[in-house]
């Protein structure tokens, strides 16, 4: 990808997806942009529904996503193709007079589109399918065309039970074999993606409660409460680290055996035998190491400088 340094955004980022035509990038209050592979912006930024993007993942050259208004209590799932360009919704207020299911309002431009009955907590995709967690409700796994195939109880750790929302599901990894769900209080089920069965559980012992996980083939990256890391490798942890504050996105590199982090003002570089950091002045929202970039929750990009570690 020969990327150049994008442009800035005109609104507040939170996320970037990966995809075959560039980048996707999600703003905070449900945004929707597209960088080519030049980092180039194409089109103009759009929200198809006027509420929050909970959380989207990309299978199959489509975005699909959860939108979450805890206030209206009102929740969507869809399916946006990404060879179309995005389409701006319905304005807020036209969601509080359209609360019935059937006169329900939903984003546009959409291949799919649902109405959920439960908060959505965690999304996660691979090639194939994508799996989530709906509040009391259960786990679930679809095809990209919203065809069901399976579906699971809720998440339980019966070690957890006696401790306060120890159960709350925070996280969620998906690879090619296994679907995993992880709770605030260490617990993991790993489920045959394909199926739907168990084929694991454990709880781990945490010094804090876990905010988030990131995972790459058998290696993770753990997150607490208290902005502690850890890294958890072959069912033990190798490695305990202190950071400024929470992890906005990390991913693994392969030729440095380490993971690229953009944290709370601050880069990293982090492996079993590695930590290298670098101090920004802004929120770090997005790194791609390997060209060099990165993006900060002012919209805007800059290059990575090794000379500031």
């Amino acid at each position: 990808m020969a990327w150049g340094i994008p442009d800035d955004l005109s609104f507040t980022p939170k996320q970037i997806l990966r995809f075959d035509g560039g980048y996707i990038v999600v703003g905070v209050d449900g945004h929707l942009q597209k960088i080519d592979t030049e980092g180039k912006l194409l089109g103009n930024p759009a929200r198809p529904f006027p509420t929050p993007i909970r959380d989207a993942v990309v299978i199959d050259n489509t975005l699909v996503a959860t939108w979450l208004d805890q206030e209206l209590l009102l929740a969507r799932m869809a399916a946006i193709s990404l060879e179309n360009d995005f389409s701006e919704g319905v304005n807020r207020g036209d969601l509080r007079v359209r609360r019935t299911i059937d006169k329900s309002l939903h984003p546009v431009g959409t291949e799919w589109s649902h109405v959920l009955d439960a908060e959505p907590l965690s999304l996660a995709a691979n090639n194939n399918s994508f799996s989530f967690v709906l509040w009391r409700r259960g786990v679930y796994n679809l095809s990209v065309k919203a065809t069901e195939n399976w579906r699971s109880p809720e998440p339980n750790w019966p070690s957890l039970a006696k401790i306060p929302r120890a159960m709350d599901t925070v996280a969620t990894t998906c690879d090619d074999d296994y679907f995993e769900i992880w709770s605030k209080g260490g617990g993991m089920i790993r489920y045959d993606v394909n199926t739907g069965k168990i084929i694991e559980q454990l709880t781990l012992s945490l010094d804090g409660y876990l905010n988030q996980v990131y995972k790459h083939e058998n290696k993770y990256l753990l997150l607490y409460n208290n902005s502690n890391i850890a890294l958890y490798e072959e069912g033990k942890i190798v490695l305990n680290a202190k950071l400024s504050g929470p992890i906005s996105y990390a991913e693994w590199s392969e030729t440095e055996e380490g993971w690229h982090i953009a944290g709370w003002r601050e880069l990293l570089f982090v492996s079993p035998t590695t930590h290298n950091r670098i101090a920004l002045a802004e929120i770090a929202v997005f790194i791609d190491a390997q060209n060099g970039l990165y993006l900060c929750n002012d919209g805007k990009w800059d290059v990575i400088d090794s000379g500031n570690e």
